[in-house]
């Protein structure tokens, strides 16, 4: 298994513990899968010790896109801690994208071979320390959640030649702005996915692999297909062609500059390359653009515990790549005009329906009558009480959570799925 991609695998998460911690850990993993929605790779059984010597680190740990390690007494004991954490590094050293997260569960000093970046304190658990975790789910986190700076990145990401590797995308990524690309979890978007993201950014740079087996230009016809798809919607596009690629006219006619740009190695073409993006950039300045679907609403009460509220924020923007907004803090003459306009723009509301807040009621009614996609959560009533549905949301399904541990483990969910794929370039 150690070539499958990290899309192909089939779990999100392997889990690195020590069974003497069985119990507790099991209840942070049912959070993970029932509530995340979440694929975990978790022995709740002691196995074999021949069976997980090959299983685990042969197939488990590379049938994941990350592993979260569960740090204690116990695991530290472990006589597979090392051997599975070197597999989990062995595994980011290959593929861009494996994340290793790491819980602290006792007081316990951790041996000298293990070394990364965050630890996250979950000695004591609770609400504030799952939103940390929910939010070191996510590796690679850009430095800004608007889509103020975007661009399009239209490149082939899975075998980058040396010459776009080590030469224009650094550059690309010192340009100041946040790339982003197709992402095919957005089912919702439908047969125009491509089309909806490129719409929500200020252009397109489209990067052109040589390809000399392909009879259009000797390039990719992806990434020809999303170039001509910018100059169809109307956004700026700047060609960027690898030596040996013949562009077509048509593409050429529609660029910025009336041309395509022959990328070059070495420092001389790198230094080239930043002058024609920074020109290209101050193209994008001068053209309008929009958040419309590149942003989430969360519709609930504004008398809660402000950070509880903060925490949501932040889950569910590190979980989306994208905005998440309220119904408050609006500047202008008529702020209840500016908040139906956001309603309607959003890529989807979660409303927290648990209490009769009036606005929050409003805003999710807003929201079905719009047609924006809406997600409603509403707290589980006590043991015994029916389920407290109105009639105003009649066929719309609810999410019921139990604790704030599980409301932010919803609000996660459905971020999550909404996710927009934003490159950090190495």
């Amino acid at each position: 298994m150690p070539g499958i991609k990290l899309q192909k695998r089939d779990e999100d998460f392997f889990v690195s513990y020590g069974h003497a911690d069985l119990a507790r850990v099991a209840t942070l993993v049912d959070l993970l899968k029932r509530v995340c929605g979440l694929r975990i790779w978790f022995d709740g059984a002691d196995g074999n010790a021949a069976l997980r010597s090959t299983d685990l680190l042969a197939g488990a740990i590379r049938n994941s896109r990350g592993a979260l390690f569960c740090l204690s007494n116990a695991w530290k004991q472990s006589t597979w801690c090392r051997n599975e954490y070197e597999v989990s590094l062995s595994e980011q050293r290959m593929h861009d994208g494996f994340e290793i997260v790491c819980l602290r569960l006792d007081d316990v000093d951790l041996p000298g071979w293990f070394n990364v970046a965050e630890i996250v304190d979950f000695r004591q658990s609770g609400a504030a320390q799952v939103a940390r975790l929910l939010r070191s789910l996510s590796s690679d986190v850009p430095h800004r959640f608007d889509n103020d700076e975007d661009v399009y990145l239209a490149v082939p990401w899975s075998r980058p030649s040396n010459l776009m590797r080590e030469d224009a995308l650094p550059v690309l990524r010192d340009a100041g702005w946040r790339l982003v690309g197709d992402a095919p979890n957005l089912k919702y978007l439908g047969e125009r996915r491509i089309e909806a993201i490129q719409r929500t950014t200020r252009g397109v740079v489209a990067l052109l692999p040589h390809v000399p087996e392909q009879p259009e230009g000797a390039t990719s016809p992806f990434i020809l297909d999303e170039a001509r798809l910018a100059l169809r919607i109307g956004k700026p596009l700047l060609l960027l062609a690898e030596p040996g690629v013949n562009v077509p006219g048509d593409l050429l006619i529609g660029a910025s500059r009336g041309s395509a740009v022959t990328l070059e190695p070495g420092a001389k073409g790198r230094a080239e390359l930043a002058e024609v993006l920074s020109a290209f950039d101050e193209e994008l300045q001068h053209k309008p653009h929009g958040d419309t679907g590149a942003f989430v609403f969360f519709a609930g009460s504004l008398r809660g515990d402000p950070a509880e509220t903060d925490d949501i924020v932040s889950v569910v923007e590190r979980a989306s790549n994208m905005r998440c907004v309220r119904g408050e803090r609006l500047a202008g003459d008529n702020v209840q005009t500016a908040i139906i306009d956001r309603i309607r723009r959003a890529a989807v509301m979660i409303a927290d329906v648990s209490d009769d807040n009036r606005n929050t009621l409003i805003e999710a009614g807003i929201a079905m009558g719009s047609g924006t996609r809406l997600k409603l959560i509403c707290r589980e009533p006590p043991a015994g009480a029916p389920l407290k549905k109105r009639f105003m949301f009649e066929g719309q399904e609810y999410f019921w959570y139990r604790s704030a541990e599980e409301r932010l483990a919803l609000c996660y969910y459905f971020a999550r799925q909404f996710r927009r794929r934003v490159y950090v370039v190495r």
